[in-house]
């Protein structure tokens, strides 16, 4: 898997995500993406929203879910290395390590996961 790019990030190679599933809870996630749907708006929810779902699927490996799990627990660590209420910077390091995460798993994402990330974007931000 890629490096990432930002030796300021903790997570350098994303087999290193795993460190970060035991801080993934069902309940934390949701509760973050609600709290952050209207000011980080799609382009932060939808690729969350992706690997949440492909997360979900069964026709997802379980090697690719156990990446997911730890990105996901990064993304709702209360502590961040660049806290999200920075405008505009915020999400920097939690969509640093998705984006690439992103790259690797594309081949996972079908269109019913991408009908759900999408009608849950626009729950969210009606």
């Amino acid at each position: 898997m890629d490096e990432l790019n930002n030796e300021n990030l903790p997570i350098r190679r994303l087999e290193e995500t795993g460190s970060y599933s035991k801080y993934y809870d069902d309940n934390r996630f949701w509760r973050k993406v609600r709290r952050i749907a209207q000011k980080a708006g799609t382009s932060v929810l939808r690729p969350v929203l992706l690997l949440y779902y492909m997360m979900k699927s069964e026709h997802v490996p379980l090697r690719d879910k156990a990446y997911i799990v730890g990105a996901l627990g990064y993304f709702i660590l209360p502590i961040d290395l660049v806290p999200d209420l920075i405008a505009g910077l915020g999400y920097t390091d939690d969509l640093a390590v998705i984006a690439i995460l992103m790259k690797h798993l594309k081949d996972n994402i079908t269109p019913e996961i991408e009908l759900r990330a999408d009608a849950k974007i626009r729950d969210l931000l009606e």
